[in-house]
């Protein structure tokens, strides 16, 4: 009877109490400062370079324009060129014909090698015939692109061999993306930022002329960007950056307005 009793009392008490600590749940708070660090962040890496952007690029020396270092494109940004290339060619903005003509040179006679043949041979012969290599073959045949010129890297020797201790790096990855007239809104953040690298750095590493459309464009961004932050902290980070390039007198030739956004929100 006891042991009935005292099991009846055990059933009765788990069976009213358990459901209420069942009903109980502990939510992890969202990630916000997380989120907000990261975006700001995002923002204020691509600001000092769309200032350089806009501003106009220096004159740099022809040893610059001989693919130093700083101006041989990685994997990543020869990726991401391709990329855009086949997302630029749906749009229909130019012929494969058309592209020909702004670039200058023309298809070469096999997809894939005629732009590094041309290259060493440009170099013996000291000229400028250079053809791009194009999208062809699987993952190409039938598609919207088919035909576009695509981004490469190539290494040469200038005396013809291919045994030289000091070959030379070769590249069309500027000249090919300054075809590319996306808006910056077009991009994602992190493919805004390494369009601004891009562009920031297609007169300092080759032949082509960054146009004052696109500087405009960019200069629009960098506007609204510094106008239209809604969280103190972006602001504060922004402004940071900025306040040290106008102080470093990085050049900021056409961006005339900078400094008033700079005075204002410092006050």
């Amino acid at each position: 009877m006891k042991k009935f009793l005292l099991y009846f009392v055990c059933s009765s008490f788990c069976l009213v109490v358990l459901p209420a600590f069942a009903a109980v749940s502990i939510k992890k708070a969202e990630p916000v400062a997380k989120q907000e660090t990261s975006a700001a962040s995002t923002t204020a890496s691509l600001v000092p370079t769309v200032i350089n952007l806009v501003s106009g690029i220096q004159q740099l020396s022809s040893k610059q324009k001989a693919m130093t270092a700083e101006c041989i494109p990685t994997t990543q940004e020869l990726n991401f060129v391709n990329n855009m290339m086949k997302e630029w060619a749906k749009t229909g903005t130019l012929s494969v014909k058309e592209v020909e003509t702004k670039l200058g040179w023309k298809k070469c006679s096999v997809a894939e090698g005629g732009y590094e043949s041309s290259v060493k041979a440009a170099a013996i012969m000291d000229t400028n015939n250079i053809c791009f290599d194009y999208f062809s073959g699987a993952g190409n045949t039938g598609m919207v692109w088919e035909g576009y010129p695509k981004a490469v890297k190539v290494t040469y020797c200038e005396d013809g061999s291919n045994t030289c201790k000091d070959k030379k790096t070769a590249s069309n990855i500027y000249e090919i993306f300054n075809l590319i007239d996306f808006d910056v809104a077009d991009y994602t953040a992190s493919e805004a930022t390494m369009a601004a690298k891009l562009l920031n750095k297609i007169e300092s590493c080759s032949n082509a002329k960054l146009s004052a459309k696109k500087r405009a464009m960019w200069g629009e961004f960098l506007t609204d960007t510094i106008t239209n932050i809604g969280q103190p902290t972006s602001t504060g980070t922004i402004m940071e950056q900025v306040g040290s390039i106008v102080n470093s007198g990085g050049g900021l030739g056409s961006l005339s307005t900078l400094g008033a956004f700079v005075t204002k929100f410092a006050e």
